[in-house]
């Protein structure tokens, strides 16, 4: 008698133990619900903003940029400094094959003026700053032109001015993300980690993102309270090694007086502050423009697709040869004073695939701080759900 006895407990606790898990599992579900309900306000029709034949208002960034073969050169784009000087982003195959004339184009004028034409070169082989500077300081052109002899006007290619000099400091953090192989899961989470800790501004330098997620998050971003911006890169050389200089360029001119901190990264990047992004910068004396903030490569050996990337791998490579950084800046302010590596302060998280038998690792578990705040943030919870 006393075994079935026991036999009932056991039947009555495996019952009592499935209803528990049944219960916690629709639980999680209303309470998944509830969230959103309360962040959309009412249902939200996520087709709908698929389909839809609008985007909301975004942030101005300026005139599309985009890479224009001018001779033996390409120009991706172009800012104006003041009200005469034009800066301009481009790359070319050496300094002989950079044109030798500008020409600046103004609204009242049929024909463009020439301007004074210099150029320089970046940190890397192939990419360059071409400067042209205008004789009239009453009138603010609206495009320039590059070319190795003046030729015919109808022959030159109008490369659109971004001006920023009327700007306002309206984003306290952007970051702007060099092209990246790209997942809908790295996407998503990268948005939704950099929201956690205080982002408010994303720029994605894309060519292979869909158009209609990129479509969804920008219908999404005024409920999200985050501005992201998709900016076509059509790079036409083969070899890359130039893009990331050249976006962080890009990104600091086109964010001038409008940002006050910036940083560039790639998608498998994740800016870590040790407290909190405002807790750093409150570190950072008004003197100080630019830190350097060391990248610590982690492991990627786990891929569980309903877990976070960064909540699933800690072995971080143990590689003191290994001194790349990641420039952090403030943006309000023309001149850059570098302070430095940040030790302790901030760090980057590089996720890659490694061979962590191989390589000397030691265990961080740094993004565990974030992991409740990551993982209920409304993005990643519409990914799981298989809503986006």
């Amino acid at each position: 008698m006393k075994k079935y006895h026991q036999l009932v407990l056991l039947i009555v606790s495996a019952i009592s133990l499935s209803l528990f898990l049944v219960y916690r599992h629709e639980y999680n579900r209303l309470h998944y619900v509830l969230e959103v309900f309360n962040f959309f306000g009412q249902p939200c029709n996520f087709s709908e903003l698929q389909k839809a034949d609008f985007v909301v208002e975004q942030h101005d960034w300026g005139p599309q940029p985009i890479w224009q073969e001018v001779d033996n050169s390409y120009v991706y784009s172009a800012f104006l400094r003041g009200t005469k000087d034009v800066k301009a982003i481009a790359i070319s195959n050496d300094a002989k094959s950079v044109p030798r004339n500008c020409f600046l184009w103004f609204e009242d004028k049929k024909k463009p003026s020439p301007g004074k034409f210099k150029f320089s070169k970046m940190a890397t082989d192939a990419a360059y700053n071409f400067f042209c500077s205008g004789s009239n300081p009453e009138s603010t052109p609206f495009a320039v032109s590059f070319g190795n002899r003046p030729g015919r006007e109808s022959d030159l290619k109008k490369i659109l001015l971004t001006d920023t000099s009327t700007s306002e400091l309206r984003k306290n953090v952007t970051v702007c993300v060099s092209p990246s192989t790209f997942t809908k899961k790295k996407f998503i989470e990268f948005i939704s980690f950099h929201k956690v800790i205080g982002v408010d501004s994303f720029i994605f330098y894309e060519s292979d993102i869909p158009h209609r997620l990129s479509k969804l998050i920008k219908n999404l971003s005024q409920r999200l309270e985050v501005q992201v911006a998709f900016l076509p890169w059509n790079y036409p050389k083969r070899d890359a090694s130039s893009a990331r200089t050249i976006v962080e360029s890009d990104c600091l001119l086109r964010t001038s007086r409008q940002s006050k901190y910036v940083i560039t990264l790639e998608m498998n990047e994740y800016l870590l502050p040790k407290q909190s992004l405002q807790s750093l910068f409150d570190e950072v004396p008004n003197g100080i423009l630019k830190l350097a903030l060391p990248v610590k490569k982690i492991c990627v050996n786990n891929l569980t697709p309903d877990k976070p990337i960064t909540l699933q791998n800690y072995e971080a490579i143990s590689d003191s040869s290994y001194n790349v950084v990641r420039n952090l800046f403030r943006n309000d302010n023309d001149s850059l004073v570098d302070l430095g590596v940040v030790q302790g302060q901030a760090s980057i998280h590089k996720y890659v695939r490694c061979n962590s038998l191989l390589s000397k690792t030691i265990t961080d578990y740094s993004m565990n701080k974030f992991s409740t705040d990551l993982t209920r943030s409304t993005l990643v919870q519409l990914l799981l759900q298989g809503q986006l």
